[in-house]
C-alpha cells in the first residue's frame, strides 16, 4: 500500500467517523444548559419562571439555538407539558427544581418529537423529510397573532400580539408547532421594523375597524372585528413580504420548505 492509498483510507475513515458523531447528536443532552426555571413571586403569589440559556459556542448546536432562541421559547412555553407545574411549585431547593424539570422535559415525548423537527436538519440530514407548505399556510397562521382582545368600556378595540392570548386554539384543528413558532417570532422581532413595521400596519388595521358599524351587541361585535382584523391583515402586503424575506434568511433550520409558485 502506497503512502497516497492509505492517506485516502484515513481520510475516507475520518469522514465517516465525523458523519456518524454528527448523526448521532441528541438535542436532548443540551436540555440541562438550554432550558432553565425558577420560582418567582409577583402579589404575594408565586409562579414558575421558564426561560432559555444561549448554548456555549463549542456544542453541535450552538447556532441554531443561539439565533432562533425565541423561537425555541415559543414551543418551549405552548408546546412543553405543564402537568406537573403544582409539583415543581412545591419544590423549595432551587437545584432540585431545576434538576426535576429537566427530568419532567425529557419525559415529554411530545415535546422531545418537536424538538427532534427543528433539529433533524443537521443532526440527521438523510433522514431529514420536511413538510411542504405554501404562503396561505403561513399567513393563515401568521394572522391569529394580530388579536383583538377585547372593546373597551370606551368602546374601543383593544389589540394584542401575544404568543399565549391568541384565537389559534380556536380556529385551528391541528396545531402546527413549527409554523407557529415561526410566524410569531418573525412578527415579534420585526415589531417595530422600519422596513416591515408590523405594529403600524396591525394600527392600521384596527383604524380600519372603526369606519365599519360591525354590531350593536358587544359579543358580535368583537368576533367580527377579529375576524375582519384577520382579513385585513391576510392582504397586507408588509406581512406577506416580511414571512418571504424570514424564511429566506430562516430556511436553513426550518423543518418545513416553503411551496413557491415560480
Amino acid at each position: 500500500m502506497t503512502m497516497k492509498d492509505f492517506f485516502l483510507i484515513l481520510t475516507f475513515v475520518c469522514i465517516a467517523v465525523y458523519s456518524y458523531a454528527q448523526s448521532n447528536q441528541r438535542f436532548e443532552t443540551e436540555y440541562a444548559k438550554l432550558f432553565q426555571i425558577k420560582k418567582e413571586t409577583y402579589n404575594h403569589k408565586d409562579y414558575l419562571s421558564k426561560s432559555i440559556n444561549l448554548l456555549d459556542s463549542t456544542s453541535f448546536f450552538a447556532d441554531l439555538v443561539n439565533n432562533n432562541s425565541a423561537y425555541i421559547y415559543y414551543l418551549l412555553t405552548n408546546f412543553s407539558t405543564n402537568e406537573n407545574d403544582d409539583m415543581l411549585l412545591a419544590i423549595t431547593d432551587s437545584a432540585q427544581l431545576q434538576n426535576q424539570y429537566i427530568e419532567i422535559l425529557h419525559n415529554d415525548t411530545a415535546f422531545n418529537v418537536i424538538m427532534h423537527q427543528l433539529t433533524q436538519q443537521i443532526s440527521d440530514d438523510s433522514n431529514f423529510r420536511p413538510d411542504t407548505i405554501s404562503m396561505d399556510d403561513l399567513l393563515n397562521m401568521a394572522v391569529k397573532y394580530f388579536y383583538i382582545l377585547k372593546i373597551n368600556e370606551e368602546g374601543n378595540y383593544v389589540g394584542k400580539v401575544c404568543g399565549g392570548l391568541n384565537p389559534i386554539q380556536q380556529t385551528e384543528s391541528e396545531r402546527k408547532p413549527h409554523i407557529e413558532a415561526f410566524c410569531f417570532t418573525t412578527i415579534l422581532n420585526h415589531y417595530q421594523d422600519p422596513d416591515y413595521p408590523m405594529y403600524t400596519e396591525f394600527v392600521k388595521g384596527i383604524k380600519a375597524l372603526y369606519t365599519l358599524n360591525l354590531g350593536i351587541d358587544i359579543d358580535d361585535r368583537l368576533l367580527r372585528a377579529q375576524g375582519a382584523m384577520f382579513m385585513f391583515m391576510r392582504n397586507n402586503t408588509a406581512l406577506k413580504d416580511l414571512l418571504e424575506v424570514e424564511y429566506e434568511a430562516k430556511k436553513e433550520m426550518l423543518p418545513f420548505v416553503l411551496k413557491t409558485n415560480k
